[in-house]
C-alpha cells in the first residue's frame, strides 16, 4: 500500500468536522484559493505554513487526508509527502506515518531511535 492509499484509508475513517476550520486557515494562509488546482509551488507554501504554525505529526496527518477528500491532486499530496522539509533525510510520509515524529523538525535524537525500535518490535509481532 503506497502513502497515497494509507492516507486515503485513514481519512475514510475520521470526521473533520471539528478541526475543518483549522485546515481552512493553513490553506488561506497559504494563499490558496481552488484546493483542485494546487501546484508543487502552493505546496510549499502550504509546508511553510504548517511549520510556522508548529503543527503537530497527527494535525499534519489529518490536514492532508482533509485535503484529499476536497479533491487536493495526488500528485501534489504525493509531493507533499515525499518532502523533507526539516532536511532530517525522513521524508514526510514516513515522519506522520512510521515515527510520528514532527515532519519540521529534524530528528536524530535517540528518542526518535526508541520510536523505531518500539515500531519494528510492534511490527515484528504481528
Amino acid at each position: 500500500m503506497d502513502t497515497i492509499d494509507k492516507l486515503n484509508e485513514f481519512a475514510q475513517n475520521q470526521d473533520f468536522s471539528s478541526k475543518q476550520e483549522f485546515f481552512d486557515s493553513i490553506l488561506i494562509d497559504a494563499g490558496i484559493q481552488h484546493i483542485q488546482k494546487m501546484t508543487y509551488s502552493d505546496a510549499d507554501r502550504v509546508l511553510l505554513v504548517l511549520d510556522e504554525s508548529d503543527a503537530s505529526p497527527e494535525f499534519t496527518k489529518s490536514f492532508l487526508a482533509s485535503a484529499s477528500l476536497q479533491g487536493m491532486p495526488n500528485d501534489v499530496i504525493a509531493y507533499i509527502l515525499s518532502s523533507d522539509t526539516d532536511g532530517d533525510g525522513r521524508s514526510l510520509s514516513q515522519e506522520i506515518f512510521t515515527d510520528y515524529t514532527s515532519p519540521f523538525e529534524a530528528d536524530s535524537s535517540p528518542s526518535r531511535q526508541i520510536v523505531q525500535q518500539r515500531q519494528q518490535q510492534f511490527d515484528l509481532e504481528l
